[in-house]
């Protein structure tokens, strides 16, 4: 027997009173509290909950009796651990880089925590997460933001499943807000020629080390000396500038892939050389002006980057990334292999390049009906 009735005696002594009502012996918790209790054993630990009618308690046992048969059985008090307790176990977990770390702790704090914090894991439904999705939207936040945020929350979900504080997950079936393609916005060599002067002295070579190989622009905030292989025309990509508790420092590249060698073509290889002439940087080509310190992202983008592409002519939302865009672009415009140029990239997977550059492939559709053509034109009868 698993289910006990916790204000009566089931075994009591000869000289014991009855009670008038019940003429059962009472317990000392007779009246106090749910009076059904069901004990069983999890992970070798005894347990028990109390019910207040003989028929929840029975229908609790039961259903236990019968997920544990079947190896599913997880004690309801594990989903009442707080999302906010889980996540800090979740995050401790995790092989994540210091800045990664910092940006999900942020997505936390701000965009999680507020709606789910306080709730028991095993209290999430799915209505619940889908209205969230749509607060998100509603709050403004872009349709990739919102994509992060939820990616984020469902690994959580996942992992609380795979701790078997829940048997499923929440996340079932979400719908999450259209997200709309990558706009490829690609500058002609003038308007990179036209940034290029118009960027301060000290950072013109930056533009030139996106639009000529390629580079992210963390990494190409990160490019030292030594990275630099003049004679072979080569550069090493295996470290970039990241930002971690509010100060710019040196980390691994984005992915595994990221650590590449990528060409230096004779422009680039020039103004580099030019650079570290003037400036003879002990390692890090490019740092700050009076603290010389490496380079942050924000402040890169707002004091620099935006004055000089609105002297340039071009236009304000203009990015670094779109140097890189550039440097792809043309590479696969001059017959340079894609998968070639999926390497120089870094991309973990060459469906990534095609997805984004793909269309940019010259005469790839004229090559195709060429094919076919040769293959048909015999067995159809057509010239």
């Amino acid at each position: 027997m698993t289910v006990y009735d916790r204000w009566r005696k089931s075994r009591p002594k000869p000289e014991e009173v009855t009670c008038s009502e019940h003429r059962k012996v009472p317990t000392s918790d007779h009246g106090v509290g749910d009076r059904w209790q069901v004990r069983y054993r999890d992970g070798g630990e005894q347990r028990k909950r109390n019910f207040t009618r003989r028929a929840d308690a029975d229908r609790f046992d039961a259903t236990r009796k019968a997920d544990e048969s079947r190896g599913e059985w997880i004690d309801p008090r594990s989903g009442r651990t707080r999302l906010a307790d889980y996540a800090l176990t979740w995050m401790a977990s995790r092989l994540h880089k210091p800045g990664t770390a910092e940006r999900y702790a942020i997505i936390i704090k701000n965009h999680i925590n507020p709606t789910f914090g306080n709730a028991g894991v095993g209290a999430i439904r799915p209505t619940a997460v889908q209205a969230w999705v749509k607060q998100l939207q509603v709050n403004g936040l872009a349709p990739r933001t919102i994509e992060t945020i939820y990616t984020i929350f469902a690994s959580i979900m996942r992992g609380a499943v795979r701790d078997e504080l829940i048997r499923k997950t929440p996340c079932v079936d979400i719908r999450l807000p259209h997200a709309r393609k990558t706009v490829i916005r690609l500058l002609t060599p003038d308007q990179v020629a036209s940034l290029f002067k118009a960027m301060l002295p000290e950072y013109a070579a930056l533009v030139l080390a996106g639009s000529g190989s390629g580079l992210r622009q963390g990494e190409a905030f990160g490019l030292a000396r030594d990275r630099l292989d003049f004679d072979a025309g080569m550069i090493t990509v295996n470290q970039q500038v990241v930002v971690i508790k509010s100060r710019p420092t040196l980390g691994t590249p984005k992915s595994p892939a990221s650590v590449r060698e990528v060409p230096m073509p004779a422009f680039l290889a020039a103004a580099l050389a030019k650079h570290i002439a003037k400036y003879d940087p002990p390692d890090v080509l490019f740092r700050t002006g009076l603290r010389d310190n490496l380079i942050r992202r924000d402040y890169f983008n707002a004091k620099i980057w935006k004055p000089a592409i609105k002297a340039a002519g071009l236009l304000p939302d203009t990015t670094f990334h779109d140097l890189r865009h550039s440097f792809a672009s043309t590479a696969l415009a001059e017959g340079v292999p894609i998968s070639e140029v999926s390497r120089w990239l870094g991309h973990e997977s060459i469906t990534t390049t095609v997805d984004l550059y793909g269309h940019l492939v010259p005469e790839a559709s004229a090559r195709a009906r060429d094919a076919l053509d040769k293959a048909f034109r015999t067995a159809l009868n057509v010239p």
